[in-house]
């Protein structure tokens, strides 16, 4: 990911908490650039090209990631970016299929940095 002083790369920072952690990256086409994950239990980032907020369990999923257990996680798709066409929305779930939409304990803490460049707009 090359940063520059004109860059239009901006940075998401989630610490989750006890839900599925739903955020609105941007409403508009996106290119997802990378992400840093990190976990204390194995959970599921799920990636949502979306111009509004995805609901769990019905919309599905761009892609998924899984996060593991103590081993930090970096996606970096380089030069190129990876093309949301609507808009980026995240989830963090604690299993990886499509239609869950199980929270995160408490005690289960995850985070992850996403690296992304909005179109216009956000």
């Amino acid at each position: 990911m090359n940063v520059t002083a004109i860059s239009s790369l901006k940075k998401f920072h989630l610490v989750t908490a006890a839900s599925t952690n739903q955020n609105s990256l941007s409403i508009v086409p996106t290119g997802l650039d990378g992400f840093v994950a990190w976990a204390t239990v194995v959970c599921y980032l799920k990636v949502f090209d979306l111009a509004r907020a995805p609901v769990l369990g019905t919309d599905v999923p761009t892609m998924t990631f899984m996060i593991p257990a103590n081993v930090p996680q970096r996606i970096d798709w380089g030069v190129e970016t990876c093309a949301m066409k609507n808009g980026l929305q995240i989830a963090v779930t604690l299993n990886p299929a499509d239609n869950d939409a199980t929270v995160l304990a408490a005690a289960n803490t995850s985070g992850v940095e996403v690296f992304y460049s909005p179109q216009s707009g956000v």
